[in-house]
C-alpha cells in the first residue's frame, strides 16, 4: 500500500486499475466535499463580517481554487466526465495543466483587481498570501492528479 492508500497489484484483468480508480474518486469525493464546505463557511463568515482570523481571511482563499480543480476536471464526478461550463464548455477542464494554469491566473487577475479596482463587483484587499494560497492549493490538486493518471495508465 503507498502512501494514499493505494493497494499494487499485479494481475493482467485490470483489477489493479480498477482498485486504484475507486480509491482515487473516493479520495476526491472527500476532498471536492471538504473543500466546498470549506470554501462556503469562509464566504458566509466573511460576508457576515465576522472577524475569525483564518476562517474569514484565508479559508476561502485556500478551498475555493482546489474544489474547483476538482470540479473543472471531472475528478469527484459519478461519470468522470468534464462539467461543460457556459460559454468555454469544457476547455478548462481538458488537462490537468489547463486546469491549474487557467484557475491560478483568473485568481491572481482577481487579486489584482482588488488592488487597482477595490470598489469594483469584486471588493477586498490585495494580499499576496492569498494568491499563495491559491498556488498551495492548485499544485497539492495537479500533483495528486498527475499521480492518479500514472497510476491508473497501464504498464
Amino acid at each position: 500500500m503507498d502512501m494514499i492508500g493505494w493497494k499494487h497489484q499485479n494481475t493482467n484483468n485490470g483489477t489493479s486499475i480498477k482498485l486504484h480508480m475507486e480509491n482515487a474518486k473516493r479520495y476526491w469525493t472527500i476532498a471536492y466535499w471538504t473543500l466546498l464546505i470549506g470554501w462556503v463557511v469562509g464566504a458566509v463568515l466573511n460576508m457576515a463580517h465576522v472577524h475569525g482570523g483564518f476562517f474569514t481571511n484565508y479559508l476561502a482563499d485556500v478551498a475555493f481554487p482546489p474544489w474547483f480543480y476538482i470540479f473543472i476536471r471531472g475528478l469527484s464526478a459519478v461519470d468522470s466526465k468534464i462539467p461543460k461550463l457556459m460559454l468555454v464548455g469544457t476547455w478548462f477542464g481538458q488537462s490537468p495543466e489547463r486546469a491549474l494554469i487557467s484557475i491560478f491566473v483568473v485568481g491572481v487577475i482577481t487579486e489584482l483587481k482588488t488592488m487597482y479596482w477595490p470598489n469594483g463587483p469584486i471588493t477586498g484587499t490585495f494580499d499576496l498570501l492569498d494568491i499563495l494560497a491559491y498556488g498551495a492549493g492548485l499544485l497539492v490538486c495537479y500533483f495528486f492528479d498527475k499521480r492518479t493518471a500514472f497510476q491508473n495508465s497501464p504498464r
